[in-house]
């Protein structure tokens, strides 16, 4: 029995560390959505996010959800994946107000998009492909895997500074203090996962707060 024992103690610290390695902490539990709110655009969007194990997913329809505590500097990782035509967004620092504009006119949002798709494809402006600064800037360059594929960002906001890794690679280095309209955006916020009528699906996403 003390053997037994002995070997719980030693095991629970590994545990416990896994869990806010280099800093990081988990912002879902695997359960449910404790921690988040949907932020429906139509009736029944509520219903379209879930948990599912590992996976935080969507059924096609509108709106967000937004994490209930407020960020200001961080680095945020996450994977995700979308399927065919599809389209998403990571919201960045969303101020508390009640508005019927996107959260990417109020904060800051990082394009999720299927950029193979026909209907996109050569169509858009450099800042809706996949991994741009929406409404400010493109990626420096296209990493996006394809759909159906899992994607990986690292978002690091740190003052006016916003910087996107995308599958490994710098894509997004940009200084708000140089835009106008950017250096008017919120320095803290929520943070929030899009749902934009297409199935999206997002993984082990963690956030080391940098204040």
């Amino acid at each position: 029995m003390r053997r037994v024992a002995i070997s719980l103690i030693l095991l629970l610290p590994v545990a416990l560390s896994a869990q806010t390695r280099d800093g990081f902490v988990p912002l879902f539990n695997g359960k449910d959505l404790e921690g988040w709110e949907v932020r429906e655009s139509r009736a029944g969007d509520k219903d379209k996010w879930s948990v599912k194990g590992e996976l935080v997913v969507t059924k096609p329809g509108g709106g967000w959800i937004g994490t209930k505590k407020m960020y200001g500097d961080f680095i945020l990782k996450l994977e995700w994946r979308i399927f065919a035509g599809g389209n998403s967004g990571v919201f960045l620092r969303v101020p508390d107000v009640k508005s019927k504009e996107s959260p990417s006119a109020l904060g800051m949002e990082i394009q999720i998009l299927d950029d193979n798709a026909p209907q996109y494809k050569g169509k858009l402006k450099p800042y809706q492909y996949c991994g741009g600064l929406y409404h400010f800037q493109g990626p420096s360059k296209a990493m996006f895997k394809g759909a159906g594929e899992w994607n990986a960002y690292e978002i690091t906001c740190k003052g006016d500074s916003i910087v996107i890794v995308f599958n490994g690679e710098k894509v997004i280095d940009a200084d708000a203090s140089k835009d106008p309209v950017l250096a008017k955006r919120p320095k803290k916020g929520f943070i929030g996962l899009q749902n934009h009528s297409s199935a999206v699906e997002f993984r082990k996403v963690m956030i080391k707060s940098l204040d």
